[in-house]
C-alpha cells in the first residue's frame, strides 16, 4: 500500500514581503502613489479617515469600481420587484396590489397612507397608467420617511399593465429605484424639469398620473421648493390631459401648514378649479383641461 504524499506546507510571507503586498495594493489603488499614503499615515497616524477618502475619490478606484459595476450579462426574461430589498417579507410578492397594500404597505407609510389609498382609488379607473414620478426611492426600505413611491407605483403598474417612469438628479437614489423595481419602470438621471420638458413634447398621451416630490422642502425656506414643482408643472403641460391627477407630496407639513411643496401649484390650480380630491400631508388633483 503506497502512502500518498503528504499536501505541501504553504511558505510563511515574512514581514517583508506582507509589506510588499501592501504597497502593490496600494500602488494599485492610488495610481502608483502607495509609497507615500504609507509615508502619511506614519507621519500622522490621525489621517487613516482622510487617506481612506482620498483613495476612494482617486481615479483608479472609479474606474475599477466602474468595470465592475457595469459589467453586462445577458438577462433572461425581465427584471424583477425585489420586495426583500426595502424591507417586505416574503408573503408580500404573493398578493395582488389592493391587498399587499391593506395589508404590508398602509401599516408602514404613516402620514402618507390615506393619501396612497386615495390616489389609487382614482387611478383604478384608467387602464394601462403611465406614471411618471419626479424624485425617486432612495433608502430602501424608509416607508414612513419617504414613502418608496416608485416600488409601489411599480407594482401597481405591473398588475395593471401599465409603465412608470421616474425621474431623479441623484445617481445612487436611481440606483436604488431600479435595484427595487421591475422592469415596469423605466428611470431617468435628469434634472426633473428638463426631463419632464422633453417627455412633454413626444408625448403620445397624456399621464395617468403625475407625482412630484422631487425638491426637498426646508421648513425655515420653502419657496426654492415650492418655485421647482411649478417648474415641474409647466415643463410637465402637455403630459397633463383629461383626467390626469397631480399629486405634490410635503404638502401639508408642520409647523408650516398647507402649502410646501405646492404653495404654488396650489394657487394655479385652485385659478383653473381643479378637482381636489385629497388634501392632508399630500394633495391630490384631477385635471379637467
Amino acid at each position: 500500500m503506497t502512502t500518498p504524499p503528504a499536501a505541501a506546507t504553504p511558505k510563511k510571507t515574512t514581514p517583508h514581503q506582507k509589506v510588499k503586498l501592501l504597497l502593490s495594493l496600494l500602488d494599485r489603488l492610488t495610481d502608483g502613489e502607495g509609497q507615500a499614503s504609507l509615508e502619511r499615515l506614519a507621519t500622522d497616524p490621525g489621517a487613516v479617515e482622510a487617506v481612506a477618502r482620498d483613495i476612494a475619490t482617486n481615479t483608479p478606484v472609479e474606474v475599477l469600481a466602474k468595470t465592475i459595476l457595469t459589467d453586462t450579462r445577458p438577462i433572461q426574461g425581465v427584471t424583477e420587484a425585489d420586495y426583500k430589498y426595502v424591507g417586505l417579507p416574503p408573503e408580500a410578492e404573493k398578493c395582488d396590489f389592493h391587498t399587499g397594500y391593506n395589508t404590508y404597505l398602509r401599516p408602514l407609510l404613516g402620514k402618507r397612507a390615506d393619501g396612497f389609498a386615495a390616489m389609487y382609488k382614482m387611478l383604478d379607473q384608467q387602464d394601462n397608467p403611465l406614471i411618471i414620478e419626479t424624485g425617486c426611492l432612495r433608502v430602501p426600505g424608509n416607508w414612513e420617511g419617504d414613502g418608496q413611491s416608485t416600488f409601489q407605483f411599480d407594482w401597481y403598474a405591473r398588475e395593471k399593465r401599465g409603465h412608470v417612469m421616474t425621474i431623479d438628479i441623484n445617481e445612487l437614489s436611481i440606483n436604488s429605484a431600479r435595484r427595487a423595481c421591475s422592469s415596469t419602470t423605466s428611470t431617468i438621471l435628469n434634472d426633473s424639469v428638463a426631463a419632464l420638458n422633453a417627455l412633454s413634447a413626444n408625448a403620445q398621451k397624456p399621464a395617468a398620473l403625475l407625482y412630484l416630490d422631487s425638491f426637498d422642502l426646508v421648513a425655515s425656506n420653502p419657496m426654492p421648493s415650492a418655485m421647482h414643482h411649478a417648474m415641474e408643472v409647466m415643463a410637465a403641460r402637455r403630459l397633463i390631459g383629461p383626467g390626469t391627477l397631480l399629486c405634490i407630496d410635503d404638502f401639508n407639513v408642520p409647523p408650516l401648514g398647507p402649502g410646501g411643496k405646492g404653495l404654488i401649484v396650489n394657487e394655479f390650480l385652485n385659478a383653473i378649479n381643479a378637482e381636489v380630491l385629497y388634501s392632508g400631508y399630500q394633495k391630490i388633483w384631477r385635471v379637467a383641461v
